[in-house]
């Protein structure tokens, strides 16, 4: 449906320069960041929660949308208040 080609346990779409891929042997996500998309945290690039999908739903949106792999990043943190707590997104959109 969303247009990705198949090739053995690899779904494949190239957006641009950008290649998104989803490795279901390795059960492995696998984002442009040779494009220079960042990925902060690797466990956004597994099967491990539901939400890494949608995750890799908005990223494929945003490219065919014209924004550039550079330009996004995964799981960014901060520091919020004066206390050991911090913050995190799911995608940051420079």
């Amino acid at each position: 449906m969303l247009g990705f080609t198949e090739e053995g346990s690899i779904f494949q779409k190239s957006i641009g320069e950008a290649d998104l891929k989803v490795d279901f042997s390795k059960q492995s996500i696998i984002y442009p960041e040779d494009r220079r998309l960042i990925v902060n945290r690797r466990d956004t690039c597994n099967f491990s929660h539901p939400e890494n999908f949608v995750v890799f739903e908005c990223i494929h949106r945003l490219l065919e949308k014209g924004y550039k792999p550079e330009h996004l990043e995964l799981e960014p943190t901060w520091q919020v208040g004066r206390g050991a707590s911090g913050g995190r997104a799911d995608i940051l959109i420079t």
